[in-house]
């Protein structure tokens, strides 16, 4: 589907060409139109002269709902999510493109596209899945997305985790912020948005996207070049049959966290480390900003015995780590292991995982014992270092939003000074232990630095590659804080009396998702 009018003649309010009520936007004159209102048209009822369909009910080739899963973290369960309902993860959104585009390319008339009557969520969710539409597909810009479906740009979605039995905090990422990651995305190449031109290539590169989930709880932020993990000794521990089993080659190399690379380990009440979270650390370099007190506690920390206090030694409401903590399911006890399942290929250890994707060093900001790790810690540096693999370790408490200290961030930037400028070192993997809060602050701090990205933007593009995302209001404010490298490093140190010019300029990195 190609657009033939222009963005700027598609606002009108009365769609006269739809005949659909006031309460409607005409997206492209004559093919597409957006239902705003819940109380107006409903979704799904056919008119001689128009079809409606609610958004999240466009099917893909295979005849099902592609956002019927709704908002999902693999690994975790769709109740560990608490409020969080959006947005959907890349995947969906690119199905989403190439679905939509097909059914245009085929429709027998007008389609206008609308949610449930009173579905807030659905309506938020529809107006960035539209929007970034839009801009992969019709070539629209932010500015023209935002023009066209006006106040929708504004909807806004919750922090990721956010606790059910609490206040919520104040909400701070808008659909717009999602429909700037994507345009990010399109802009530096992250993506090939060649995937969207047939049902097959698009599926191949959801698959990709899917697999580094599943099998290594992985993300790519910037692709080839920053990628965000949990911890791997929590991935390796994981019953999922899907996970992988061994940190290094199984022969000649480190033995696997797993006995004999069986998948038989669940945590039990006392696995879970004792560590004692060190007090609140000061924060002298943090950003002044009033930060709400409303913070997420983990869903592995939902069904603790209250009555029992002495299975952790602190108390988790004033923690994020409490966020991010796996879930181990006892049915996953008597699971088959990788070789077990037929016609599954066994998929590579964690350390030739990484080579395989070019990755030359890794950044952990975990502890080797903390809250939610197993009680045998993290794995031992020096064992990747003997595989060809640089490490460093940026360790931030996971307290106060798990924010990053100064000298934590020029760290970062210190250790990978030639990040984007060449590939023969390779790209960064950042991890902490759930590879949701403290790893994708500072690989976003990476990319704001090596790209001159807003802060906004990257908390955007964040939330989509990575569902669940940004544990705490705290580091969704942070990120915003940041307007570009200028601001970056001026908060690291790294420039003085104001000159924002850095030491080495780089541009975009050329690599594409495919």
């Amino acid at each position: 589907f190609e657009a033939q009018a222009g963005p700027d003649t598609c606002i009108s309010v009365a769609m006269s060409i739809l005949k659909t009520p006031a309460t409607s936007v005409q997206v492209i004159p004559s093919i597409l139109g957006l239902l705003l209102e819940a109380d107006g048209l409903p979704a799904g009822s056919d008119a001689d002269f128009v079809q409606t369909l609610a958004v999240l009910d466009i099917k893909g080739a295979d005849g099902t709902a592609l956002c019927s899963a709704g908002y999902l973290v693999h690994h975790y369960t769709q109740a560990a999510s608490g409020r969080c309902f959006g947005p959907f993860n890349l995947g969906q959104v690119l199905r989403f493109c190439r679905a939509l585009s097909s059914r245009l390319e085929s429709r027998s008339r007008p389609l206008v596209l609308g949610s449930p009557p009173g579905d807030e969520q659905s309506r938020t969710n529809a107006a960035m899945l539209l929007g970034a539409y839009l801009i992969y597909v019709a070539g629209w810009t932010v500015d023209q997305v935002t023009k066209v479906l006006g106040e929708e740009a504004n909807r806004t979605f919750v922090c990721s985790w956010s606790r059910k039995d609490r206040p919520e905090a104040k909400r701070n990422l808008k659909v717009s912020h999602c429909w700037a990651g994507v345009e990010l995305a399109k802009i530096k190449g992250f993506i090939d948005l060649a995937c969207l031109s047939s049902d097959l290539t698009t599926d191949l590169v959801c698959s990709k996207i899917r697999r580094v989930v599943a099998v290594y709880d992985a993300a790519w932020i910037v692709p080839g070049l920053i990628m965000v993990c949990a911890d791997p000794v929590t991935t390796a521990l994981d019953p999922n049959p899907e996970t992988f089993s061994f940190l290094f080659p199984e022969e000649g190399g480190p033995t696997s966290p797993k006995s004999g690379g069986r998948v038989r380990w669940v945590p039990s009440d006392d696995s879970i480390s004792q560590y004692r979270v060190p007090s609140t650390p000061t924060k002298a370099g943090a950003p002044s900003i009033v930060f709400p007190e409303s913070l997420s506690p983990p869903p592995r920390f939902a069904e603790i015995n209250e009555d029992k206090p002495e299975q952790f030694e602190n108390d988790v409401d004033g923690m994020s780590v409490a966020t991010v903590c796996k879930e181990y399911f006892n049915k996953a006890l008597d699971a088959p292991t990788h070789g077990d399942v037929l016609g599954v290929q066994k998929p590579l250890d964690f350390a030739s995982f990484l080579l395989e994707a070019e990755i030359g060093f890794i950044v952990r900001t975990n502890f080797d014992k903390e809250p939610g790790m197993p009680k045998t810690g993290s794995y031992q540096a020096a064992e990747f270092n003997s595989v060809g693999l640089g490490h460093v370790d940026i360790q931030i408490p996971d307290t106060n939003g798990g924010l990053p200290r100064r000298n934590d961030v020029a760290k970062l930037l210190q250790v990978c000074p030639g990040l984007g400028l060449q590939k023969e070192g390779g790209g960064v993997v950042v991890h902490c232990k759930g590879g949701f809060g403290r790893s994708v602050v500072l690989a976003c701090c990476l990319a704001i630095d090596r790209f001159d990205l807003p802060g906004t933007t990257l908390l955007g593009w964040a939330r989509v590659v990575r569902p669940g995302a940004i544990n705490t209001p705290e580091q969704e404010l942070f990120l915003q804080s940041f307007a570009g490298r200028a601001d970056m490093r001026k908060f690291a140190g790294l420039i003085a009396n104001g000159d924002a010019s850095p030491s080495t300029k780089c541009g975009p990195c050329g690599c594409s998702l495919q």
